[in-house]
């Protein structure tokens, strides 16, 4: 049985953070006395703000809020019915904890324990962040009937929003020299939009934000856990992947350098796709042409991850109150877009 979330009519003070969530912990944690609530602030989201809210005499990891207050005009680029039909369609599966409440600039939800992830550590537990992406990536739709990708769509909506300039004049001149215009993003936009359609990929239930502070790993059950589904949707199921191995390079000290290689990529997808046979009652064994065959669809993915975080850098880049250089983040992506198109496209 789904267990209930409560709707509140309360909005939340970003600037008070703290004091305005006792609104929401009144709610649903009324049993915590208010001397004994202690909070602890997570700052590495460039999307939101979000805080930890437990009881101190208990200490954090039990029975921990989190409570996000959504960024500015972020409802622009997150649909948040879907994200909180997510939540509650995951927490049914057991693949994230459950909805607690929602509130008009937010929601609070469950906490995953464990240690979020880092350059270093992502591939160290490759293995567990490939069997939990399979785990995800095999769920049904509660339909029956699978959805389409939804990246394009989406992809199309956000070009038609983002802006074709920005009004202080230093930041304009930057991007019009380093990212040129939106019409010539819609060309790029075009040309990827075929390429990856004639992969003929599978759509799956995706995350299709797994950088490295969205991973957990809890060391109590040797297992990751995928948290903050604000852009799950039913995707293209190489995308997901090919998203994950840009994410490697991390968001604040960005280094592509850390792309893994083919050798490491071959490796890691054919662990996923073992488990992917698994999960899924396949009797066949996993071939070294079905392993290739998914590296080419991932890396050209990984392309489609590239232009699609450049263009949310240049819509939050405009709209956004969160103290991030999103000009400075889309300018990157976008030039790794252009920088690696003919090696993924050549494959």
């Amino acid at each position: 049985m789904t267990r209930q979330h409560e709707q509140l009519n309360i909005s939340l003070d970003e600037n008070n953070i703290e004091k305005s969530a006792t609104s929401i912990l009144d709610v649903i944690r009324p049993q915590w006395k208010a001397d004994n609530i202690k909070f602890k602030h997570f700052t590495e989201g460039i999307t939101n703000k979000l805080i930890g809210c437990y009881e101190a005499d208990k200490g954090f990891g039990c029975d921990v809020v989190l409570i996000r207050i959504y960024g500015a005009n972020t409802d622009l680029i997150i649909d948040r019915d879907t994200e909180k039909n997510n939540i509650i369609f995951l927490s049914e599966h057991g693949l994230c904890p459950p909805l607690y409440a929602v509130f008009n600039n937010g929601v609070a939800y469950g906490f995953s324990p464990g240690e979020t992830l880092d350059p270093e550590s992502v591939r160290r537990y490759r293995v567990q962040i490939a069997k939990e992406m399979v785990k995800l990536h095999s769920l049904k739709p509660k339909s029956g009937s699978r959805p389409a990708a939804g990246l394009f769509p989406k992809l199309e909506k956000w070009l038609s929003i983002a802006p074709t300039g920005y009004d202080q004049p230093g930041k304009n001149e930057r991007f019009i020299k380093e990212v040129g215009s939106i019409d010539r993003l819609r060309k790029e936009y075009e040309e990827l939009k075929k390429t990856i359609e004639s992969l003929n990929a599978p759509a799956v239930m995706s995350h299709n934000d797994l950088l490295l502070k969205n991973l957990v790993y809890d060391k109590a059950t040797d297992k990751i856990s995928l948290i903050d589904h604000e852009y799950a949707m039913f995707n293209y199921q190489p995308y997901d992947i090919g998203n994950h191995f840009c994410e490697y390079a991390g968001v604040d000290e960005v280094d592509f350098s850390r792309y893994p290689d083919k050798e490491y990529q071959l490796q890691w997808l054919r662990t996923y796709l073992e488990e992917w046979n698994k999960q899924n009652e396949i009797n066949s064994s996993v071939t070294d042409d079905d392993v290739y065959k998914l590296y080419t669809q991932v890396n050209k993915c990984a392309l489609a991850a590239h232009f699609f975080w450049g263009v949310w850098a240049l819509i939050q880049s405009k709209y956004s109150t969160i103290d991030f250089d999103y000009l400075d983040y889309a300018i990157m992506k976008l030039n790794e877009y252009f920088a690696r198109k003919g090696e993924f496209l050549a494959l």
